[in-house]
């Protein structure tokens, strides 16, 4: 009877880190993608409430009344979404420093993990996008009802 050998494998730190460095790409993209299509959603929402205005005042403010709900949403999605984005950046940051890896070789994509400063974050910029329509929807909510 022969054995089968065990297929060399990479040592447990390397693989864990080029999981932890997918888990944090992921999660970058998988943020970004749904921040598009939230941003979308809510986009679309002001747009059927200022196409209902014209023809239906009663059930635009409705809809911009949900606009306002949706934008509020929108913000709590963020807030976990951001979460999980910063628990894969901080894992990976942790599994670089016990496998010390060079500064030279650290992934730097952001200037958070450059360690730069910034004037403002995309998440900002995406809460200020939000705020933006949700005034819209409260503006038109006064347009429409007075």
């Amino acid at each position: 009877m022969s054995t089968v050998a065990e297929p060399e494998s990479e040592p447990i730190g390397p693989d864990l880190y080029r999981i932890a460095v997918e888990e944090y790409r992921f999660q970058a993209q998988f943020n970004w993608n749904r921040v598009q299509y939230l941003l979308a959603f809510n986009a679309g929402i002001l747009a059927a409430g200022v196409a209902l205005a014209k023809t239906s005042g009663a059930l635009a403010v409705v809809v911009f009344a949900l606009g306002i709900v949706a934008c509020g949403m929108t913000v709590l999605v963020q807030r976990v979404q951001h979460n999980y984005y910063r628990n894969a950046r901080d894992r990976m940051r942790r599994i670089e420093k016990s496998l010390q890896i060079d500064h030279d070789a650290l992934l730097d994509t952001t200037s958070t993990l450059a360690g730069q400063g910034r004037r403002i974050s995309v998440t900002q910029i995406l809460y200020l996008l939000l705020a933006s329509i949700a005034v819209a929807d409260l503006v038109s909510i006064l347009f429409v009802a007075f």
